[in-house]
């Protein structure tokens, strides 16, 4: 290696480097046609966000309100409700047998049907809020 080479420093190095390059000066206004573009674009994408996550909104009540049908269908199709009345009966044998009837409620609980319903209901929630927050500018449920 030669000398001259090895007694540059680095900032040397990177002015030499760079000493060459000529700087050309950027268009008038280019810099607010950029802003333009990119302001175009966000307001694009917020727009089909808010399509997008609307249709989610109505597609996911129309599931919830299908949900909650088949959950009452489910309901009473099980027993659930008979089961469930005893507790408020009168004559104090849900107190007497409570074992048993926990045991019956719990067996004709509709698990699927109830996990449907809950699923539904949180999914249309989330679509709101997405929807809301696209909406009103802020507004944030920490959903992401």
């Amino acid at each position: 290696m030669t000398g001259s080479y090895v007694s540059l420093g680095m900032e040397d190095k990177y002015k030499k480097l760079f000493g060459y390059i000529n700087l050309i000066e950027p268009p008038q206004g280019l810099g607010a046609r950029i802003l333009s573009i990119i302001n175009t674009e966000e307001r694009r994408i917020s727009r089909v966000k808010t399509w997008v996550f609307g249709s989610s909104t109505l597609a996911s009540f129309g599931l919830s309100v299908w949900a909650i049908v088949y959950l009452i269908k489910s309901i009473n199709a099980s027993g659930f409700g008979q089961y469930f009345s005893l507790i408020f009966s009168e004559n104090g044998l849900a107190l007497t047998y409570w074992r048993e009837l926990s045991l019956a409620l719990a067996e004709s609980l509709p698990i699927t049907s109830l996990i449907i319903f809950l699923a539904a209901i949180g999914f249309f929630i989330w679509s709101v809020s997405k929807v809301v927050e696209r909406n009103i500018g802020g507004f944030n449920m920490s959903f992401n």
